[in-house]
């Protein structure tokens, strides 16, 4: 008896349109709710920093895209954002992207040498936040300003051209660059039904920093492009918060890693914190069965697990109703062998994801 290949195909996913610019599609939700709140940024439990809503999160985005070209920014640039949890980080991403440059994200905790290193790899024009060696600095204060400047356009890009680039964690040794197109953030939508399960009346708390990619698109992008309001905390939260918050926002999807719901189960927080929620969403690392099932029994509601990485985002999960991952409708994924065939199931070889 013959073993079956390991591919799995799910189908072809709805087709990106022509053009498609990813600033324009995330901020889409303008044309139809612009007076709903978009993003709140959470400074405590009951104590909102920042309320935007669409409206003005569109003309912010616009205006910061009218600062970055007369700053004499241009398509295809790269620059380092270096600019920590705060609203200015999405401004500055989703007006570069929206312009044709490629924002870089860079996480707070890099060490000098490893952004030295980043440049030397990519050669950003400019760096937003913080100096970099090379490159032209834009001091943070600077977008705050750009905010009330005329409008600017989205660029008319293909779906193809590239849109920004993502770090990875550096698990297999150092961070690695990744350069993203337009239609990744299309691409997401096999998300929204496989996994998030995500509907334009969400509200969506992610516990990471906004340069991580699964915080800037779960956490950010998604909501967004899907009308959706998504919640933010600025700065480090001690576990124990983690509940209190939740209680008091009422977010309906909450977004984390398994550390963060072990941390807080270990918190003995009261169960009644967690009723506005429908389901929480995991990745960046495995999901502990054990940890899954005390979140349950706590709230009253699953984890959904996703499979993911830097290159490709998730591509396999949970979604209400079906605890196990698999990969996602429109995905297609195999196991390949050195001659680039599939291999057979339960034999070794390279993953590749479509």
């Amino acid at each position: 008896m013959t073993s079956r290949p390991s591919v799995y195909d799910k189908g072809p996913f709805l087709r990106v349109p022509e053009p498609f610019n990813m600033a324009a599609h995330t901020l889409a939700a303008v044309a139809r709710s612009a007076d709903k709140v978009a993003l709140e940024v959470l400074e405590s439990p009951g104590r909102v920093a920042e309320a935007w809503r669409f409206g003005d999160l569109d003309t912010a985005v616009r205006g910061t895209l009218t600062g970055f070209r007369r700053a004499g920014i241009m398509p295809g640039d790269r620059v380092f954002l270096c600019l920590g949890s705060s609203v200015a980080f999405p401004l500055a991403f989703f007006a570069l992207a929206g312009m044709g440059a490629l924002p870089v994200p860079i996480s707070p905790q890099w060490t000098a040498g490893e952004l030295e290193r980043a440049a030397r790899d990519l050669h950003p024009v400019a760096a937003v936040g913080r100096p970099v060696p090379g490159a032209r600095h834009i001091p943070k204060p600077a977008l705050a300003e750009w905010r009330d400047l005329p409008p600017g356009d989205f660029a008319v890009t293909r779906p193809d051209d590239p849109a920004y680039i993502v770090f990875t964690s550096g698990t297999g040794g150092h961070a690695r660059a990744v350069v993203h197109a337009h239609r990744a953030a299309w691409a997401r939508r096999m998300m929204w039904r496989d996994w998030m399960d995500l509907r334009n009346s969400d509200r969506v708390l992610h516990t990471g920093a906004l340069n991580w990619t699964y915080t800037l698109g779960t956490g950010l992008t998604d909501p967004w492009a899907a009308g959706a309001t998504a919640l933010i905390h600025a700065g480090p939260l001690a576990p124990a918060d983690w509940a209190p918050l939740i209680a008091a926002h009422r977010p309906t999807l909450f977004a984390s890693v398994p550390g963060i719901y072990r941390q807080i189960l270990q918190t003995a927080p009261r169960a009644d914190a967690f009723t506005s929620l429908r389901h929480g969403l995991s990745a960046g690392e495995a999901l502990h069965p054990r940890i899954a099932a005390d979140w349950r029994a706590l709230t009253g509601v699953p984890v959904l697990e996703a499979l993911g990485m830097s290159e490709v985002s998730t591509y396999a999960s949970a979604r209400p109703g079906r605890p196990v991952p698999v990969p996602q409708r429109g995905r297609r994924v195999a196991v390949l062998g050195t001659d680039g065939a599939p291999v057979a199931s339960g034999r070794i070889g390279d993953l590749a994801v479509s």
